[in-house]
């Protein structure tokens, strides 16, 4: 009861707080979201694809991991005393990857998953290096900069002559508008802003880290140590952490699923005519001659089952993911 009272007397202070007018607003809020749950149905009458499952993940990181995760770090960091701390905490999932009972799981998936997942957090960092752009406002006729915040600055395409006084401004620029190019070489896809044109793209996330880098030291050691901590850390521990892949992909399928792929490749090559009736230490010494023969089991010009072309566009497709996205994806 007393638990009850208190509640009830906090509830009237926070009452009495407010004006009639906002009471009146609250009231239709609440009205409105009960009117919107009676009229919602609860189930969908639409079964969910793989690509709806991807969009559904995503939703969490945008609206979650990209800011927390480094805050985490953040927060160990200033619990350690100001130690700086290794970026060992990555994310991981495997929607797009997990063809174990899901047939609907392909190489097109696959590409589209680790696609998306890139678009996702390139925007995040757009966004970011976009809003540094506006608080980083420094005059090089008020404050020094260190001579490779000096090249960065240099070597960015923005020559507005109102900027050419602020070297962070035209750095994050110049930084940006390759984010923009690397957006659209890995994903197709534009930056919602240009200031200027797109430039030679990012070939890998630590390439951007050393850029935001070069600005951190610089203001670092020119009194501008304050002006770090608020975005440009925490964008430089995402990068560290989420690269240009955002998660790594597992790949999962069942082990007798492999098994069918491999046993029909060693018949069709003329290696083994029935591999599935062989023990287990029968495979393993066959398998291991093989891994140690340089020849390729597919025989190019044969039609093989639709199962083991869709299992051997799974590896071709991851292959060309790590070269575009990184080893980490």
């Amino acid at each position: 009861r007393d638990d009850i009272a208190e509640r009830a007397l906090l509830y009237n202070a926070a009452r009495d707080a407010l004006s009639p007018r906002e009471l009146a607003a609250n009231e239709a809020q609440l009205r409105a979201r009960v009117a919107q749950l009676w009229q919602t149905r609860l189930l969908r009458y639409s079964k969910l694809t793989v690509a709806d499952e991807i969009e559904n993940a995503l939703s969490y990181y945008e609206a979650t991991f990209l800011r927390e995760i480094p805050r985490i770090y953040a927060d160990l960091e200033r619990e350690l005393g100001q130690e700086s701390v290794h970026s060992f905490l990555r994310m991981g999932q495997w929607i797009g990857g997990d063809r174990d009972g899901n047939p609907n799981v392909t190489a097109a998936t696959l590409t589209q998953a680790l696609r998306r997942q890139s678009e996702v957090v390139l925007r995040h960092y757009l966004t970011e290096v976009h809003l540094l752009g506006g608080e980083l406002s420094l005059s090089a006729r008020l404050v020094d900069v260190t001579p490779e915040m000096q090249a960065l600055a240099q070597s960015s395409p923005d020559t507005n002559e109102h900027r050419m006084d602020e070297p962070y401004r035209r750095a994050l620029t110049g930084i940006y508008a390759r984010l923009a190019a690397t957006l659209r070489e890995l994903t197709g896809t534009e930056a919602a802003r240009h200031a200027v044109a797109p430039q030679n793209p990012y070939l890998t996330s630590q390439e951007l880290v050393a850029d935001l880098r070069t600005i951190a030291t610089s203001l670092k050691t020119h009194h501008g140590a304050a002006l770090i901590k608020q975005r440009l850390h925490p964008l430089i521990r995402a990068v560290e952490v989420f690269g240009f892949h955002l998660a790594t992909v597992d790949l999962r399928q069942s082990s007798d699923k492999h098994e069918e792929v491999v046993a029909e490749l060693l018949a069709t090559a003329r290696i083994e005519a029935n591999y599935s009736a062989l023990d287990e230490q029968g495979k393993r010494v066959l398998l291991m001659q093989l891994l140690n023969d340089a020849r390729p089991l597919r025989v190019h010009g044969v039609e093989y089952s639709s199962h083991t072309q869709s299992e051997l566009a799974i590896f071709s497709s991851a292959k060309r993911m790590r070269e575009r996205y990184g080893v980490e994806a």
